[in-house]
């Protein structure tokens, strides 16, 4: 699942689904517009408006992505996969005075509830027992700009929006759809690296008796096809 200011994005090579977040936006804008409104000059009242209205944002906001998440996990859980997540520690650190962006381009994007969006996901996977994967920043890094057919980076074009165009292929692709490809793909690897070997004998591979190798214990009826099968006369 890749997380953006507008949508979540949710998917693989099979599937890709986007749940529009836009509503979001226009709740925080129009929040921050009405507390700014209010011109009198008394902390204490100020301090009441914006946290009344601060609550009012949290709970329309939270209700939206409920909707969003609640939807991403039941399809998780209808097609029997995995959520796999990537990693936002110190995303807040992209948009701090003095890195060179605007004061109403870091007010908008500190208003991105990209953690609760983490967070419903999260508890509601585990209530219905669903396994989550969260990917490190290694392992996301470049998630967003290469192409997921041949591997080659992506590149970007102003005219293009959210669009990146690979030299290699000739094709055009959505940013979040790359996105949420490549870390589906990663997170399969790393679920494959996690899981542990199997044995020679569930392989139905003969093992060789040598010093040192432990015997494994024959159980009848459950290890029946380990067992010498009687020769034909």
């Amino acid at each position: 699942m890749d997380r953006n200011f507008r949508n979540l994005t949710a998917g693989n090579d099979q599937q890709i689904r986007h749940y529009d977040l836009s509503e979001t936006v226009r709740i925080a804008k129009t929040t921050v517009r009405i507390v700014a409104s209010f011109k009198r000059d008394d902390a204490r009242i100020s301090t009441r408006i914006a946290s009344k209205f601060g609550r009012r944002r949290t709970s329309r906001t939270g209700h939206l992505l409920h909707i969003a998440t609640k939807a991403i996990v039941a399809l998780a859980v209808q097609r029997k996969e995995t959520i796999v997540l990537e990693n936002i520690e110190g995303i807040r650190s992209l948009y701090r005075k003095g890195n060179g962006e605007g004061r109403k381009y870091r007010g908008r994007m500190n208003g991105w509830s990209f953690g609760e969006a983490q967070r419903q996901i999260e508890y509601k996977a585990r209530w219905v027992g669903l396994p989550i994967i969260r990917l490190s920043r290694r392992e996301t890094r470049g998630s967003s700009l290469t192409c997921p057919r041949c591997g080659e980076r992506l590149q970007s074009d102003k005219r293009l929006e959210r669009k990146l165009w690979c030299g290699k292929c000739r094709i055009v692709m959505d940013r979040d759809m790359v996105a949420a490809v490549n870390l589906a793909r990663r997170g399969r690897v790393r679920f494959a690296r996690s899981r542990p070997p199997i044995p020679l004998e569930a392989q139905g591979r003969a093992v060789e008796a040598m010093k040192g190798n432990p015997t494994p214990t024959v159980i009848p009826v459950v290890d029946a096809p380990k067992l010498a099968q009687p020769t034909k006369s």
